[in-house]
């Protein structure tokens, strides 16, 4: 199977297990190492598989509803290490509150033994204003 489908799939299970708020799932997406990181949107950076985890448990807890739908996916591979971009479209509700976002994220993955983990998710906020014109000047 090709690398770049492979990294594809370990992406697809990593916003399969978020949108089911499967923790089990999501256990198996990720490495657990002491140094891989995460950041959620607006969150400070999470440390360690034990402190990424309790954010996900977290989060599954708080959390109603989740849908999280990818665009703009790119994929990059270096030998065992893999970096995909892509934005996240983001439905929630808690306590009768639907929210939707949109976050640009970062997701990393380290190949060990043929299978793809992830090591790192960095997501943010993403803009929604187009963005701005080249100028000559700061005004």
């Amino acid at each position: 199977m090709d690398e770049h489908l492979k990294v594809k799939e370990s992406n697809d299970r990593f916003y399969e297990a978020l949108s089911a708020q499967n923790l089990a799932e999501m256990e198996a997406v990720w490495m657990h190492e002491p140094w891989i990181k995460c950041v959620h949107p607006g969150w400070d950076i999470l440390v360690g598989w034990e402190k990424v985890r309790e954010s996900w448990d977290n989060i599954f807890r708080n959390t109603e509803y989740l849908k999280i739908s990818i665009t703009n996916l790119s994929i990059q591979i270096e030998k065992d290490v893999a970096w995909v971009v892509c934005t996240e479209n983001i439905a929630s509700a808690r306590e009768a509150d639907y929210q939707t976002a949109t976050a640009q994220a970062t997701n990393i993955y380290y190949k060990v033994n043929d299978q793809w983990f992830l090591v790192h998710h960095h997501a943010s906020p993403a803009t929604v204003n187009a963005p701005l014109e080249a100028s000559e000047s700061i005004q």
